[in-house]
């Protein structure tokens, strides 16, 4: 998959060109900071998985995980490749219902669903992914409220070790995620038993950022045996299965995922080998890849306002945004790699930390970054930002977040616009 976006060069100037556009032209246009997509690296990322299952698995559906990066343009880019989108808010499901996903291919989550997001999930035939026994008692109340059917999954914790920083793991024991799957059969029977109720199948997730497929696989052999469960138990065929994402990304060198192709055919694998062993006929396969489609199309741009050396002990570039608009390293200690876009050609000369502006002293994107003689105005970009920077971006200090544009064959389009001081206030009550 590499660190950066498929269509990155470098010109005869040393300038760092992204989807045909020289990112300081971009940053000229539309200031900074500024996200920037490219359009060739999501759809070869979509492609990856799309053609994997083609040849692996056919019965399937690439679900885009929306909290990664969600917006009205980019859910329409994935649309048009096939996708559909996995949201876990009101929000969420209003941006992916005014994008071109088709209704039935968007997938609900979250462990606290609330009455007013359940009603628009029904209403609009989304599937609902079932966290506990209490949100299976509040979607009752909304499809007898409503007249209509719900379209339901069981999420399941599925107790397999993933190794990944804790606050992303999501299928051990004690996760705030999903049911005890001992508990699987009891409320695969309140729905069934149910006739505004339609079980659809089961989901499990094991986390984020993993590069180990092995968990993986075990989860395929565990939600063959649960679906064969299912049908010992409920005399009950199980249509659907989800078995989440999670696969990691390269953010600096030392990283080392899977490919893409590796990582579906060997869990296809696992599946029908499951299947046959079973005697079932393959479920409905669903996967939820969310950074591996946009991590690493995206780069950040800031203007450097200050170099600040203290001799002998570090030397600080101080950029125009920072925790604000990536929180990602002050929560997870995440790492990047670092270049200056006008100055793309050049060696490296000394190692800097990277200093965002906010009135914290945790607010440092990294430290001993090695970069070409680094100097006020030069641009400085951050590789595979392009999931849970935008997604996570705050308000932090009164601080605007930033635009995202995304770019293709020389051509630059917002996906979202800057906010302004303006914005700021909107809502504040004088």
């Amino acid at each position: 998959m590499g660190i950066k976006p498929v269509s990155e060069k470098i010109d005869l100037d040393g300038q760092l060109i992204i989807g045909g556009k020289k990112v300081t032209d971009l940053v000229d246009e539309f200031g900074t900071p500024l996200y920037i997509l490219d359009q060739d690296t999501v759809e070869k990322n979509c492609q990856d998985y799309l053609q994997a299952l083609s040849k692996n698995y056919p019965k399937s559906l690439v679900v885009f995980a929306g909290k990664a990066c969600l917006n009205v343009g980019l859910l329409n880019i994935l649309a048009d490749q096939g996708l559909g989108v996995d949201v876990v808010s009101g929000g969420e499901l209003f941006t992916a219902l005014r994008s071109k996903m088709n209704p039935l291919n968007i997938i609900f989550h979250g462990n606290n669903k609330s009455i007013e997001e359940l009603e628009i999930a029904v209403e609009n035939n989304v599937r609902i992914i079932l966290d506990n026994e209490q949100e299976l008692e509040n979607v009752k109340q909304v499809t007898a409220r409503l007249g209509k059917k719900a379209r339901l999954m069981i999420r399941i914790k599925p107790e397999i070790e993933a190794h990944t920083h804790e606050y992303i793991k999501t299928g051990q024991i004690d996760s705030k995620f999903g049911i005890d799957k001992n508990d699987l059969i009891k409320i695969a029977k309140l729905i069934v038993s149910d006739d505004k109720l339609d079980f659809l199948g089961i989901h499990s997730h094991i986390g984020s950022q993993i590069f180990d497929v092995n968990p993986f696989e075990d989860l395929a052999s565990l939600m063959i045996e649960k679906v064969a469960l299912i049908k010992s138990e409920l005399g009950i065929d199980v249509p659907e299965i989800n078995c989440g994402g999670g696969i990691g990304i390269q953010y600096v060198e030392s990283d080392d995922p899977p490919a893409v192709s590796d990582f579906v055919t060997r869990l296809c694998s696992k599946l029908k080998a499951a299947c046959e062993r079973e005697n079932l006929e393959l479920p409905l396969l669903m996967l939820e890849p969310g950074r591996s489609i946009v991590g690493t199309a995206g780069i950040t741009a800031y203007k450097i306002g200050t170099v600040k050396r203290i001799e002998n002990v570090k030397n600080y570039v101080f950029i125009d945004g920072g925790m604000a608009d990536n929180p990602r390293p002050i929560m997870y200690q995440a790492e990047y790699t670092f270049g200056l876009a006008n100055k793309a050609d050049k060696p490296t000369t000394d190692t800097f930390s990277i200093a965002g502006k906010f009135c914290e002293s945790g607010d440092i994107l990294a430290n001993g970054i090695s970069l070409p003689d680094a100097e006020v105005g030069d641009v400085l970009v951050v590789y595979g930002t392009g999931a849970y920077n935008y997604s996570m971006a705050s308000n932090y200090n009164r601080f605007c977040r930033p635009a995202m544009v995304v770019v293709k064959d020389g051509a630059a389009r917002y996906l979202v616009k800057r906010e302004t001081f303006q914005d700021l206030v909107n809502l504040d009550v004088v």
